[in-house]
Formats: C-alpha cells, sequence, structure tokens
C-alpha cells in the first residue's frame, strides 16, 4: 500500500472515531439529561408528597373547604409524577382513606382513621424518599459517567494522534531522515551509507532511486577520475611536447592578460615578466619592436591586446629588441581561445626566432648582388655587340637576322632582370639613394605612358588618362616614380585582354597624390592578395604563365614607395580586373 494511502485510511479511521465519539458523547449526554429531568420530577413529586402530608395534617385541624379544595387539586395532580403502578395504588388507597375520613361522624373512629391515613402516609413517603435517593444515585453515576465520557473522548483523540504522528514518522520521517544522513555522507565523498529497506511504497521508491543514484555517481566518479588521470597524462605529454619544440610558445590568460603558460624557448627569448603590475608594464615598455623595414610597432600591437580582442595574426615578421641588448628578427603567429559560448578565455601565440632565415636571405641577396654585378658588365658588351651587327645589317640571310634579334631580346631581358636584382638588394642594404624634388603630375605620367606605349600597342590596349584639376605637384624621385608607374602599367598591360583599356589616374588624397593604375582584366583572388609583394613571387605557375617576369616588380614597387614616405594598396575582383593604388607626398611649398 502506498503510504498516500495509508496516511488516507489513518486519517479516515481518526475521522470516523472522532464521529463515534461524538455519538457516544450525545448519547451520554441524552440519558443524563433524561435521569436529570426524572430527577427533577422525583424532587418536585416529593414536595407535593410533603404538601399533601401538610394538607392532611391540616385537614385534621381545620376542615375547612378551602382546604379540602387544595387537597382535591394536589391529590388529583399527584399520579402524573409517580413513576410506579404500585405508588398510584398507595396514593389511590390512602386518598380513599381520606375521603372515608371525611364522610366519617365525628368521633373516636374518625381519630382512629386519621392517625391511619397519617400513618400509611408517613409510609408511602418513605418509600417516596427512597426512589428519590435511588434516582439521585442513578443521575450522579451517569453524570459522573458522562464526564469521563468528555474528559476521556479527547484523550482518546490525542493518543490517537500520538499514534498518527508515530505511524507518520515510522513510515516517512525516519527513512527521509536516513536518507538525509546518508546524503551528506555522500556529499563528504563516502559511499558506504546504509538506506532503508526497500518497500512497495513512495518510500521505497526514493530508496530506490537513492540507491541507483549512488550506484550512477560512483560510475560518473569512476569515469571522471579516469578522465582527469588520463588527461593529466595528456597534459604532461603536451607540456613535454612543448618544452623541447625549438619555437617560443605562450599562452595568455584573458581576465589579467598575463601570460599563463610559456615553454623553455619562450624564456629564453622574451625571459620572465614581473609579477607586479607596475613592473610588468615597465618590463614589456622596455622592449622596441620595429617592422622588417624599420617601422616602429607599438608594443601592444604585438602583445596579448590583439589576440585578447579576438584578431588571429598569422606570419608577421618583427624585428625585437629585448632590454638586455639582443636583437632578434621573429615570426609571430598567434589566434585567441573560444569558450563553447564564444567567449575568449585567452590567446596563444608563437614566437619563431629566424635569425638564421635572416642571415640565409641576407647571403643569398649578396650572393645575387655580386653575381648580377658581375654579369651586368659582359652583358652589356653583348648587348652592345648585337645592337651594331643588328643595325649594320651584317646578318648572311633573314634567318641569321631574326636569331640576332631574339639574342638581342633576351639580353635585354637579362639586363632588366639584374638591374631589378640589383636594385632591391640596394634597396635591403640601404644603399640606394633618392633624389626626391618637386615634380609635376602631369609630366610624370606623361613619361610614364611614354615608357610603356611600345607595350601597349603590341597588346592592342588602350592606355588612358585621368588626372584631377589642380592636382598639386609631388615630392618624390623622378626616376624611381617614374620605376615604380611603369613596373604598374606594365603589369596591368600583361593582365588586360586585347582592346581594353588601362587606365593611370592621379588624384589628391590629403597631403599625398594617389596615382592609381586600373585594368579589366582576370581579376587576383583573395588569398593571393597577401603574396604580391613578396619577392620572386608570381601567382600563375611555371607552366601556365603568359607574362614573363622576375617577380621582382611589385616588391620594388612597395619598397620604392615607402621609402618616399607613401604606401601602396590593391583592389581586385576576380573577372572585373585590379586597381594598384600608391601614394606620394605633396610638395613641400
Amino acid at each position: 500500500m502506498s503510504i498516500r494511502a495509508r496516511i488516507f485510511s489513518v486519517v479516515g479511521v481518526v475521522i470516523a472515531a472522532a464521529f463515534l465519539q461524538t455519538l457516544i458523547v450525545l448519547r451520554v449526554e441524552d440519558r443524563r439529561a433524561t435521569a436529570a429531568a426524572a430527577l427533577d420530577r422525583s424532587i418536585w413529586r416529593l414536595e407535593n408528597q410533603a404538601d399533601l402530608g401538610r394538607l392532611i395534617v391540616e385537614l385534621d385541624a381545620s376542615e375547612s373547604d378551602r382546604l379540602w379544595r387544595l387537597y382535591e387539586r394536589t391529590v388529583a395532580l399527584l399520579p402524573n409524577v409517580l413513576n410506579s403502578p404500585e405508588s398510584k395504588r398507595e396514593l389511590a388507597a390512602i386518598d380513599a382513606l381520606v375521603r372515608d375520613w371525611r364522610a366519617a361522624p365525628p368521633g373516636d373512629g374518625r381519630a382512629a382513621m386519621m392517625a391511619r391515613i397519617r400513618s400509611e402516609f408517613d409510609r408511602f413517603a418513605t418509600r417516596e424518599r427512597g426512589r428519590l435517593r435511588e434516582e439521585r444515585i442513578r443521575v450522579n453515576s451517569q453524570s459522573l459517567q458522562s464526564t469521563l465520557l468528555t474528559l476521556g473522548i479527547p484523550a482518546v483523540a490525542i493518543v490517537m494522534l500520538l499514534l498518527l504522528v508515530a505511524f507518520v514518522a515510522r513510515i516517512l520521517l525516519d527513512p527521509l531522515a536516513a536518507i538525509a544522513n546518508s546524503a551528506r555522507q555522500i556529499s563528504g565523498g563516502s559511499f558506504d551509507v546504509t538506506l532503508p529497506r526497500e518497500s512497495k511504497d513512495e518510500i521505497g521508491d526514493l530508496v530506490r532511486a537513492f540507491r541507483e543514484m549512488i550506484t550512477g555517481v560512483q560510475r560518473r566518479e569512476r569515469e571522471v577520475t579516469e578522465a582527469r588521470n588520463k588527461a593529466e597524462r595528456e597534459h604532461e605529454r603536451l607540456k613535454a611536447t612543448i618544452e623541447t619544440v625549438p619555437v617560443a610558445l605562450v599562452i595568455l590568460d584573458a581576465e589579467t592578460g598575463r601570460i599563463a603558460l610559456r615553454n623553455r624557448a619562450a624564456g629564453a627569448l622574451i625571459g620572465r615578466e614581473p609579477d607586479d603590475d607596475a613592473g610588468r608594464e615597465a618590463y614589456w615598455g622596455a622592449f622596441r619592436v620595429t617592422t622588417r623595414e624599420g617601422a616602429p610597432v607599438d608594443v601592444r600591437a604585438w602583445g596579448a591586446a590583439r589576440v585578447l580582442q579576438g584578431q588571429t595574426i598569422v606570419g608577421e615578421e618583427l624585428v625585437v629588441r629585448h632590454p638586455d641588448g639582443r636583437e632578434i628578427p621573429m615570426l609571430v603567429s598567434a589566434a585567441p581561445l573560444h569558450e563553447e559560448d564564444g567567449r575568449i578565455s585567452g590567446g596563444v601565440a608563437a614566437f619563431q626566432d629566424i635569425t638564421s632565415l635572416y642571415e640565409v636571405d641576407r647571403l643569398k641577396s649578396e650572393f645575387v648582388s655580386i653575381v648580377s654585378h658581375e654579369l651586368r658588365t659582359p652583358l652589356t658588351s653583348i648587348k652592345g655587340a648585337l645592337q651594331l651587327l643588328i643595325n649594320e645589317g651584317l646578318a648572311a640571310d633573314p634567318d641569321h637576322s631574326m636569331l640576332l634579334n631574339v639574342a638581342l631580346s633576351n639580353t635585354e631581358r637579362l639586363v632588366r632582370i639584374i638591374n631589378d636584382i640589383l636594385d632591391i638588394s640596394k634597396i635591403e642594404a640601404g644603399k640606394l639613394e633618392l633624389n626626391a624634388r618637386p615634380l609635376a603630375v602631369a609630366d610624370v605620367v606623361k613619361q610614364s605612358i611614354q615608357n610603356v606605349d611600345p607595350i601597349a600597342r603590341g597588346a592592342l590596349v588602350t592606355l588612358c588618362t585621368d588626372i584631377e584639376a589642380g592636382v598639386p605637384a609631388v615630392q618624390a624621385d623622378l626616376d624611381r616614380i617614374i620605376q615604380v608607374l611603369v613596373n604598374l602599367l606594365s603589369n596591368a598591360l600583361k593582365a588586360a585582354p586585347p582592346r581594353s583599356e588601362v587606365t593611370l589616374a592621379a588624384r589628391s588624397a590629403g597631403g599625398f597624390v594617389a596615382f592609381s593604375v586600373t585594368d579589366r582584366g582576370a581579376g587576383i583572388p583573395p588569398d593571393k592578395l597577401g603574396l604580391l609583394f613578396q619577392k620572386f613571387q608570381q601567382l600563375d605557375g611555371a607552366n601556365t604563365r603568359k607574362a614573363r617576369g622576375t617577380g621582382l616588380g611589385l616588391a620594388i614597387v612597395k619598397a620604392l614607395v615607402e621609402m618616399q614616405g607613401g604606401a601602396v594598396t590593391v583592389e581586385s575582383a576576380v573577372g572585373e580586373g585590379s586597381t594598384f593604388s600608391v601614394t606620394v607626398p605633396e610638395a613641400r611649398g
């Protein structure tokens, strides 16, 4: 039976018992009231008997009509209150004697009759007083029973309530207390608990569920322990792996911005930051960071701030001057760490010392510069000799003339390649000198167009210019700015389809003049835009390349423009064309 059914049954029994007790009390009270009424009648009867006795005595003394009428009225009412037929017969016999006495003539006989009447009446009164005592005893007994019942019923109700509480405690409170105690033991880490026996009620269901919960918690605890041990092993492996990686790795905390974890290489490369905020700020402020070209970089731009703001850094070259005097070129990559809800919880950054790569690049550039310098002199002589043979018409036949022209074209191409290599070597070595002076924009545009006009006619492309009215003069090296624009125009002519247009435009741009070259070619994919200005980079493969070149042109353009205080940008859409823009400072007044 369920606990609910048990409690309802007990409550029903209590209600039924209370109802029965109420009926008993009402019955007892009714009997007591009846007995009390009978006692009252007996007392009233006794009083009437006494009145009747007094009237008989008074009649003996005086036989007035008034007394006789009172006697007749009293003797007529008294049988109504007599309880037994015997009493009524005795009263009737006494009344007959009184009437005989009244009818008898005066004399001794009459006095004897009155004596007898009074004797009979005394015996009658004595018997009635006895009956009154018996009725009084019976009424008192019933009153006592009623009182005892009245006091006993609440006592019985209290006992039943106590039994009900004990019953509820036994079937409900005691098991719940045992379960609560077991829960406290489990919260303390002990699973050796004693649970109540399983019954076929709600408490039994709770005990079974609690036992299943204990089993589930123990299983989960084992799983968590195994997972924690596995995670610790993996963590140790990861730490060992990170420690052996030659790249400096650090993990940043999002709340404090501090380095939460670093490997051995990171400690050797950037040291260990102080714990206090002031010392930490002074520590990082002692670093001096620049780009590879020497442009200063705010320490916050290569530290934790960018990563913790959600930015991702991929392969960014920086030169870090350590407070101890070391100058270390680094390749920086970093990414934020996200929680499941998208919140940034930290970041990871990798700093790779690329000093050896810089040295290799320097040796390569030096080697290329030496080789190129040594090749330019003989190539110049070869070019002069070929031009002389062609101009003098010394070729034996048209086939020889064609071969001489091919040789001259390839020689000129080799000379251009060597000149580009030497230019980029001078730029990287900081040996390229610029002669900046005020230049009219129209003259710069005109000379640049003239340099590539033959190439445009050969490619069946129309060259257009668009110079803003009132554009100011620029402060630049004439040869180098023309070299920049010619490089951009040459690339545009290579990309432009036949019978299309390439436009060279010039616009004022707030203290700068922006030159832009626009073509209607195939465009550049977004993922290739970052490779455009790197050395020896060409977007088409060697087997599919349509335009011949060294891949140094745009690198030279970027270097020359930045040396003159400007910048290079590119906008391109696949299938629509590209626009390369360079900014050059306005001429100083």
